[in-house]
């Protein structure tokens, strides 16, 4: 009986001396629960926030105009320069390219007159209707002599027109290089080692 004793004792030491070390397990078996959690609760906000941003490209892509009609934007640019009295106006369309969801088309800009009548002009340009953006302007004093008290100079710009791109849908797919986090390995538990006694 005495020697059923000390067996079952001897086993109860060694298995309460593994507690310490199966609970440290199981700790690090939560805490990388968790951060797992974390991480799949963290791919489901960026999912949100993808397509938060998908359908507001969409809704921004949807104001530009369906096409760009170049007589209409070439008679909008010729009749304001002409109304505040620019002269020498020179208008040449470019090339329509394809930025993605929308396409871009330029017009060279020149002209003759005043800083002030270019100010005016400008500003007649960005209250239309049409979207269209003034981008590179160049003024340089004229060559030409002058006859007024105001000085005159020449203008080159590059006028933009847009146009959305109905063949374009933003992707919606989270990056294919996301790196998932591997379960870290659980360290051995430490513990004390028992010494068998001999009987």
């Amino acid at each position: 009986m005495y020697l059923m004793y000390e067996t079952f004792t001897e086993e109860f030491e060694q298995i309460s001396m593994q507690v310490p070390g199966l609970e440290g397990k199981l700790a690090n078996k939560k805490k990388e629960k968790r951060e797992l959690k974390n991480y799949y609760k963290d791919i489901d906000e960026a999912k949100q926030r993808i397509e938060l941003v998908a359908s507001e490209v969409e809704k921004i892509q949807k104001k530009f105009p369906s096409e760009i009609s170049d007589t209409e934007n070439l008679a909008l640019i010729k009749n304001s320069a002409e109304s505040i009295n620019i002269k020498n106006i020179f208008l040449n369309p470019g090339v329509e390219e394809n930025k993605g969801f929308y396409f871009i088309k330029k017009y060279e800009f020149k002209g003759m007159g005043t800083y002030l009548q270019f100010l005016v002009f400008f500003d007649k340009i960005s209250q239309s209707d049409r979207l269209l953006n003034v981008r590179n302007v160049n003024l340089k004093r004229s060559e030409i002599k002058q006859r007024g008290r105001y000085e005159v100079i020449e203008c080159n710009a590059t006028l933009e027109a847009y146009r959305y791109n109905p063949e374009y849908k933003e992707d919606r797919e989270l990056p294919t290089d996301a790196v998932v986090p591997e379960a870290t390995p659980a360290k051995k538990p430490r513990g004390k080692r028992v010494k068998k006694e001999k009987v």
